[in-house]
């Protein structure tokens, strides 16, 4: 059991799950929070705690920045990441989740940081040629081709697992598709941006989803655990996409997505985004990769989490019509964002 008075650092802490992580560890008693920011970040999702958490202004990928960060640090928990789909962020998403990790896995280690908890993806899993489900025994399959954001993933659980084989005790977290508010046009968020404006079809695949709420409650959890060189998927329920894209926009009461993304729509989707931003200049969306990602039925088992973590997991219907209450709320009062309780 970490010591309430211990000093935690957090990576991401503006972000999606980082916000609720923190907000989760000062609903419980644990105040001694320090918390990394870039000079641009917002600080929107914390409004009640803005100026009750030590803010320090670093980069991970800055080792110089990095440097006075550590003193006295007990537990760090690493969420920061770049998440996209774009090519043009491969090296970027390189830099940040890969390089990132690495230095704060090193500083951690020179520092003594006796807990590291590092927020992966089930992107890191990979993908297996043999089944559909994937947990976390699932091998990485170098063969079939996969998105540049989950290879950054998986590069980044490398430099953990180096850590944890370097004496560091680490425990590894795999959430699945994560339901929550933050802001609206970024992450996992902005699907609700994106469901308003109007989205005509939905992907034939299955995905795995869990509520950010939940995510935050396995990340006190394991930081408490006596489990060392663990990982645990997060993963409330599989269900299909067009299930999910039902529930979310009649939340909000948008149209329903009513056409299925076929593999020659699908195909034909990815070449004209590409298309797209290369004659405007702005991110590409839809890769070839991560378009054939949507067509899969995968399945994300989560009984680890759940028999030796002890994870709850709300229902998701129920979590996305929290989520979509709270996007309405923010819209009627010309807000961009959403912010979310722990419970």
């Amino acid at each position: 059991m970490i010591d309430k008075k211990s000093k935690i650092l957090i990576t991401g802490a503006t972000g999606l799950i980082g916000s609720h992580i923190v907000r989760r560890l000062w609903s419980v008693g644990y105040h001694n929070i320090y918390a990394i920011k870039r000079s641009t970040s917002k600080m929107n999702l914390l409004p009640e705690l803005a100026n009750e958490i030590n803010w320090i202004e670093a980069d991970v990928t800055d080792v110089v920045s990095l440097e006075s960060c550590f003193e006295g640090v007990d537990v760090v928990i690493h969420t920061a990441a770049v998440v996209s789909y774009d090519p043009k962020k491969s090296e970027l998403m390189n830099h940040v989740n890969v390089s990132g990790t690495a230095n704060m896995i090193n500083f951690s280690l020179d520092f003594g940081v006796k807990r590291f908890v590092h927020i992966s993806s089930v992107a890191a899993l990979g993908k297996s040629g043999k089944t559909n489900v994937r947990n976390e025994t699932t091998e990485w399959d170098h063969s079939i081709q996969t998105t540049d954001y989950a290879m950054s993933k998986y590069k980044s659980e490398k430099e953990a697992w180096r850590g944890y084989a370097e004496g560091l005790s680490m425990v590894m977290l795999n959430p699945s598709f994560v339901i929550g508010a933050s802001n609206w046009n970024e992450s996992s968020s902005r699907i609700w941006s994106q469901m308003a404006k109007g989205i005509p079809y939905y992907p034939m695949g299955t995905n795995g989803y869990v509520d950010v709420r939940d995510v935050s409650a396995a990340a006190l959890k394991a930081m408490n655990s006596e489990h060392n060189g663990e990982r645990f998927v997060l993963s409330a329920e599989t269900i299909s996409y067009q299930t999910a894209f039902e529930w979310i926009a009649k939340s909000i009461g948008a149209k329903v997505p009513s056409r299925a993304l076929t593999p020659l729509v699908r195909n034909l989707a990815w070449r004209l985004d590409w298309l797209r931003s290369k004659l405007t200049g702005s991110s590409q969306l839809l890769t070839a990769a991560s378009a054939e990602s949507t067509s899969q039925e995968t399945v994300y088992d989560s009984s680890k989490s759940r028999e030796v973590l002890g994870v709850s997991y709300r229902p998701l219907k129920e979590s996305i019509e929290t989520v979509g209450s709270i996007f309405l709320k923010s819209q009627k009062e010309g807000k961009d964002f959403g912010v979310m309780n722990v419970e």
